[in-house]
């Protein structure tokens, strides 16, 4: 990711992004390797945490809420009801 943080207008704004990018990468595989384990069903939400200090407001940014089936695909996608 460090030629996409090098080449942002805004390296601040971009870097948890790129984070965030290399962290769903990595629980995609994690799912997709443990997908055997699932009963049911998964319901996985991720995004971008913002902690703040003690008098002010987190913020947490949802990139990614979806229900996968049994098998690790993604059945529904969830954020857009978030979104509304």
């Amino acid at each position: 990711h460090g030629k996409r943080l090098s080449e942002a207008e805004n390296r601040m704004v971009e870097l948890p992004y790129a984070l965030y990018d290399s962290q769903n990468m990595l629980m995609s595989e994690i799912v997709k390797k443990g997908s055997t384990g699932i009963k049911r069903g998964l319901a996985l939400l991720g995004g971008i945490q913002i902690n703040t200090g003690p008098d002010t407001l987190d913020y947490f940014v949802p990139l990614r809420f979806d229900l996968m089936n049994y098998r690790g695909e993604i059945t529904e996608e969830m954020l857009p009801s978030l979104k509304q």
